[in-house]
């Protein structure tokens, strides 16, 4: 009888995880453009520690301890342990899940959290957990090995810090990471109601470090991540109501050539629905080891959308 429960969890937690073809067949050996599709996963994870695992808008992961941290944007983090072998990802083990906290303590509400940037720093000996908020923009760090505790309140620019200077209020802090020059380097999902049309700014503490060209508007930013050069990766997304088509765009922003505030780019991969990719709404980024990257699609918590995590290699280093 042992035997056959065993087998039976087995089943259920192999199907965790189910093998997703995001690429087109045309696609050969996964390389396209500047990047390797090494594998791409559907999540069926209902729920951890209680809570739902829905609605991921974040991923960071700690190398040191194999674990991926998920963030939704209802202000729950959940924590899992990834087992990759041979750039697959074998297996992806709930660790918990608790909802963050604010400065006295109380579970942030579904309503006020909007969470949406994710990122892993050091703090002092330890490490600590960055998020951004779009919908009352923020950025806050957590204790990584906590209960959602709230540990400090990062100073923004004065452009960052009123919602009336965004779109609107889903179009605040989106994208989030750390930059041994800069420090906290965010940007918004759309350029700010101030910024020159056709650009998109880039900020930490002080102000706008630059800016960079985008491709068209409605290419919102949904995630940046810093690369072992010291540029940085961001990831963007496009989708159009009217015909359900997806794009995803991976962006070089170089950090490293500015000229009179301007950075240079280069797009790495565009992928579209309508040329057979098999894309959902990807909005987390992290890096995971040497030049490969994770990132995941966020489901909206609604049936007909999955959570998908792909795991792919920057191969133009250029």
């Amino acid at each position: 009888m042992k035997f056959f429960i065993l087998i039976a969890f087995l089943a259920v937690f192999s199907q965790a995880l189910e093998k997703h073809q995001i690429a087109p067949y045309s696609v050969c050996s996964g390389k396209f453009m500047g990047i390797k599709i090494l594998d791409s996963r559907i999540i069926d994870i209902s729920r951890i520690d209680g809570e739902k695992f829905y609605g991921i808008s974040g991923i960071a992961y700690d190398e040191n301890r194999d674990v991926l941290y998920a963030l939704n944007d209802r202000g729950r983090l959940y924590s899992l342990r990834m087992i990759v072998k041979d750039n697959e990802i074998k297996e992806l083990k709930p660790i918990s899940a608790y909802r963050l906290k604010d400065e006295y303590g109380r579970k942030l509400l579904r309503h006020r959290a909007d969470s949406e940037g994710l990122t892993l720093v050091r703090d002092g000996d330890k490490k600590a957990l960055l998020v951004s908020f779009e919908k009352y923009p923020k950025i806050m760090k957590f204790d990584v090995y906590g209960n959602g505790d709230k540990k400090q309140k990062i100073t923004l620019p004065k452009r960052l810090k009123s919602i009336k200077n965004y779109q609107g209020t889903n179009g605040a802090l989106e994208a989030l990471t750390y930059h041994p020059k800069y420090g906290i380097l965010t940007t918004a999902e759309f350029p700010l109601k101030d910024q020159k049309m056709g650009y998109q700014g880039i900020f930490n503490s002080d102000g706008e470090v630059c800016k960079f060209k985008k491709d068209y508007f409605d290419n919102a930013v949904t995630e940046f991540e810093m690369m072992a050069d010291g540029n940085l990766l961001v990831l963007q997304r496009d989708f159009n109501k009217r015909n359900f088509k997806i794009q995803i765009t991976l962006k070089k922003v170089y950090l490293n050539n500015i000229q009179n505030g301007i950075c240079k780019t280069k797009n790495l991969a565009v992928m579209k629905s309508d040329e057979g990719w098999n894309l959902d709404n990807f909005e987390g980024l992290t890096h995971y080891k040497d030049n490969i990257y994770l990132m995941i699609s966020d489901d909206n918590g609604f049936f007909l959308q999955d959570t998908i995590l792909t795991m792919f290699e920057v191969i133009d280093l250029k």
